[in-house]
């Protein structure tokens, strides 16, 4: 049985943005994706944004604009950062157990990290639901709904009882890795 790659992220993360444009590449068929609300997990483990401390926001900045040249990828600075995801995530749920998930991950990072939008905002949102085809008033009161806010939690708390502190995190059984930089040593665990 092939190993499986989970991805836990969050759509406000850059980081998660940058990894999200090359985990296909690495996971292929075995890739799980695991939203997870990020700000829940920095305050369950004490972590902060690095964009919340002044020397870190500087060099973050001039990181992000390495992997995007390295990696190829759109990227524009949100003026909204950070940004309420929680809704996003949500979707992103309600995509995953109807099959649209690919019709809507890539939207939602776009939204954030290409377009500079609000991923709070329920015109955005409901923008991205239109163009993948999902009924805008059910998906809105599915995204309310009790059991998707519940799965997301649970995506939550287990990426924490796991180790998680920030994302994206990474899972290739029990072994943990964090960051978009470490594609070299999934690749191996997944071998």
């Amino acid at each position: 049985m092939a190993k499986k790659l989970e991805f836990f992220y969050d759509y406000v993360s850059p980081y998660s943005y940058l990894a999200d444009s090359q985990v296909v590449k690495v996971g292929g068929s075995s890739l799980v994706y695991r939203p997870m609300f990020l700000a829940a997990v920095m305050q369950a483990t004490g972590n902060k944004p690095p964009g919340s401390i002044e020397v870190k926001e500087k060099y973050l900045r001039k990181d992000i604009s390495r992997w995007v040249s390295r990696y190829s990828v759109s990227y524009k600075w949100n003026p909204k950062f950070p940004q309420n995801t929680l809704k996003a995530l949500r979707l992103a749920v309600v995509a995953q157990r109807d099959g649209v998930f690919d019709r809507v991950h890539s939207t939602l990072f776009a939204a954030m990290f290409v377009h500079e939008l609000d991923l709070d905002d329920d015109k955005v949102l409901a923008d991205i639901m239109n163009a993948a085809g999902l009924d805008e008033s059910e998906t809105f009161a599915r995204i309310a709904d009790q059991s998707v806010k519940d799965e997301l939690k649970a995506n939550t708390d287990e990426a924490v009882s796991r180790g998680a502190f920030g994302a994206p995190t990474f899972f290739v059984g029990k072994e943990m890795f964090f960051g978009n930089d470490r594609f070299d040593f999934i690749k191996e665990a997944l071998n």
